[in-house]
């Protein structure tokens, strides 16, 4: 006995097994209605299977169509995006409605120099005072 795993080994076992009693050998016909069950089930399973195949191939076609819409959902969002903004203007909090966020300004600096004040750093000095006085002649 084989140990085929896949559905498709399996399915051509049971045809072979079953090629010989098409054939009607003397003695064997006490199994007769047993193998008519189990032709009903392999014709069954033929069935199912082609039927998965269909499904299958319906499915990436479907998988296909989503991803492109996706893709165009995507861009039309951006559109409609700009377009609102454009609308009512960056700053607008009537952009909230729509789940954008308003420009506010920018907090960046602010945190910088609380940060600079904090850890006592200062400005350095700008390079063109220092290069003047190195370039200065009277210091030599």
């Amino acid at each position: 006995m084989s140990e085929e795993t896949t559905y498709v080994g399996i399915r051509g076992e049971w045809q072979d097994l079953l090629k010989p009693f098409a054939d009607k050998p003397p003695g064997l016909e006490h199994l007769q209605p047993l193998c008519g069950k189990f032709i009903i089930i392999l014709d069954r399973t033929n069935e199912l299977t082609m039927q998965q195949s269909a499904l299958s191939a319906n499915r990436q076609a479907i998988s296909k169509e989503l991803r492109q819409l996706m893709s165009d959902g995507q861009r039309y969002a951006a559109v409609l995006r700009r377009a609102l903004k454009a609308h009512f203007g960056p700053r607008a909090e009537e952009l909230t409605a729509f789940k954008l966020q308003p420009f506010r300004g920018r907090k960046v600096k602010a945190e910088l120099a609380v940060k600079a004040k904090d850890t006592g750093v200062e400005k350095p000095a700008s390079d063109a005072e220092g290069a003047t006085s190195a370039a200065d002649p009277s210091d030599r």
